[in-house]
């Protein structure tokens, strides 16, 4: 039987998302353990698939598009896989996952009105659909570095020749080595440094892990809070729940025209959630609470992002 990830484990992905070259020898300072425990450990994961791949993608504002969540409600008469793949096949879907019987939660990555009123357009259309619901969120991964593509915005550049020649080895593996890359661009290594440095300072990239946290047998288990905005923020509610639960904590989005906050958390059985919502309910900014199991989810990691950068190459004939 395959071990859950346990909180090394979890804080270890955290900080490679935010930056997916950070050496193990500062991730060992970082958690004041060995640069063998970090490697051996990272390896782990990756034998068993919780690490996908070390990716890069474009910012949010090179791609020029924002954050929208929303539901699809059914008539119970679809296929469940069948429409969550219809969901998906849209190249703004990013995430789609079932919560509860004819009811399904997606976000997507849209490029102003049109965009978004066409994704409400395609899924009204699709076999048993009887509702959709979409509005623009925010996320907040305070479990996260600031770099990671999801804490920020980053900022909107123009990428050169050259760098574009480096951002095309680091698509296949964004840990490779300078030496790895130099090789591969007919770059001296010295320029390659000096490229790698000049893009993660510039904001358009990001470097990250594409994970799967449920590799290894865990379930999210979801939270749907609606507060008081006159007595707190949406991300004080998230800031609270994390400090409390920081080794459970996965994601997080604040709506931006309504007081609700959507939580994920990464637990390895059903009891340990209710406890969470009980104390959630409790709190004195809580209005409602919302929790379920979701299953099951389809993830696409970054998606539309990577697409972009993809895209960029083959335009400059890379």
């Amino acid at each position: 039987m395959v071990s859950r990830l346990d909180p090394l484990d979890w804080a270890l992905i955290c900080e490679l998302c935010g930056n997916a070259r950070m050496p193990y020898k500062e991730l060992a300072q970082k958690f004041n353990i060995s640069d063998n425990t970090v490697k051996n450990r990272i390896n782990r994961l990756r034998e068993q698939g919780v690490i996908k791949k070390f990716g890069i993608c474009v910012s949010f504002e090179t791609l020029g598009v924002e954050m929208v969540s929303g539901f699809v409600t059914t008539d119970g008469s679809e296929n469940v896989i069948e429409l969550m793949k219809q969901i998906a096949s849209q190249p703004m879907v990013c995430d789609i996952c079932r919560n509860a019987d004819r009811r399904y939660e997606y976000w997507a990555m849209v490029k102003g009105a049109s965009e978004t009123l066409g994704l409400e357009g395609f899924l009204s259309e699709l076999d048993g659909v009887t509702n959709v619901e979409i509005q623009p969120v925010v996320t907040f991964y305070p479990n996260k570095p600031p770099t990671w593509v999801g804490n920020t915005r980053g900022k909107r550049v123009t990428f050169s020749r050259d760098q574009l020649h480096v951002l095309r080895s680091l698509t296949i593996d964004s840990r490779l080595s300078i030496s790895q890359i130099a090789r591969q661009t007919g770059f001296t290594p010295r320029r390659v440094r000096r490229i790698i440095l000049d893009l993660q300072e510039g904001g358009g990239i990001h470097t990250y892990v594409l994970y799967d946290p449920f590799a290894l047998g865990n379930m999210e288990y979801r939270l749907r809070i609606s507060y008081d905005k006159a007595k707190t923020t949406g991300q004080d509610v998230v800031m609270d729940l994390h400090e409390k639960h920081p080794e459970l904590f996965w994601w997080s989005t604040i709506t931006t025209n309504n007081p609700i906050v959507d939580v994920g958390l990464i637990i390895d059985s059903p009891g340990k959630g209710p406890p969470i919502a009980a104390e959630i309910k409790a709190a004195a900014y809580t209005e409602s609470v919302e929790d379920f199991v979701s299953y099951p989810r389809v993830v696409h990691g970054i998606n539309r992002l990577n697409t972009h950068l993809l895209e960029l190459l083959k335009e400059a004939g890379l």
